[in-house]
């Protein structure tokens, strides 16, 4: 697209390897402008049945991922007097669902650090800090997740493009946003976590325990939450395009789950 670019891999669990590359977009670029944190790996399962060393891992890669981004980032805004900071939480970092403990504990966690940096920040009206909560996305997190729940793991639709989430990311970059919700389905499920906790605690879980699961058996697995695995590095999960049937069947199951639900309500 004719801009240019470098790419310095890092694990975001380590601080030293994530100062590093700040300081290399500082050195090629000569200022840091925005930081986006968005880092994220996903384990589902009975907390029992997560591996305490795959549970630590989620919380370290999505929620100390983004505390390395911003110590990084902010010393240099501050140093500069401006700048934006990006962090990518979830619409589970404001409702809660059963089997995925660990990536619900650090995106809620995201948006509470989030907050308090708001909150430090207003001695310095240039420097902003924005927080995304996107409803399912179609990127490869799923294929890539650990799972301990005994059966193949699917999203529940409607799912969002990660292009669109990847637009509204620019969007906050260039007009800073407190938080932003992606999509409908997302904000209907804070507006009835919100407002009816009773009523969102008798449908919810239960369409979600239906909604999450294929009818496949699976062994247990750590995926790549503890380190990358082979296979390619695509932006999307294919999911919109190839799994529709399974997301037919995720969304029928779901609903299933709730009706199950109010039954037992």
């Amino acid at each position: 697209m004719g801009a240019a670019a470098i790419a310095v891999p890092t694990d975001v669990r380590d601080e030293a390897a994530v100062q590093a590359l700040a300081h290399a977009a500082v050195e090629r670029f000569g200022a840091l402008d925005v930081w986006v944190n968005c880092a994220g790996v996903i384990a589902y399962g009975r907390f029992e049945e997560v591996p305490g060393e795959v549970f630590r891992a989620v919380i370290e890669t999505n929620l100390f991922g983004q505390v390395h981004g911003a110590r990084a980032a902010l010393e240099r805004f501050r140093a500069q007097g401006s700048g934006v900071l990006v962090n990518l939480a979830s619409v589970w970092g404001r409702v809660t669902t059963p089997d995925v403990s660990a990536y619900a504990t650090s995106k809620f966690a995201v948006r509470a650090f989030s907050e308090c940096l708001r909150h430090e920040l207003r001695d310095v009206p240039d420097i902003d800090v924005a927080t995304i909560l996107p409803q399912a996305v179609d990127t490869p997190i799923f294929a890539h997740a650990a799972n301990y729940a005994g059966r193949a793991v699917r999203p529940v639709p409607p799912m969002v493009d990660p292009h669109e989430v990847a637009r509204g990311i620019v969007r906050c970059a260039r007009r800073p946003t407190r938080e932003v919700t992606y999509k409908r389905a997302g904000r209907a499920l804070e507006l009835l976590h919100s407002l009816a906790p009773d009523l969102y605690g008798r449908i919810l879980p239960a369409a979600f325990e239906g909604g999450n699961y294929g009818r496949r058996p699976m062994a247990p697995t750590a995926g790549q939450v503890l380190a990358p695995g082979p296979g390619d590095r695509r932006v999307g999960g294919g999911w919109r395009r190839h799994g529709r049937r399974q997301l037919v069947g995720a969304l029928l199951d779901a609903a299933k789950g709730a009706v199950r639900g109010i039954v037992r309500g």
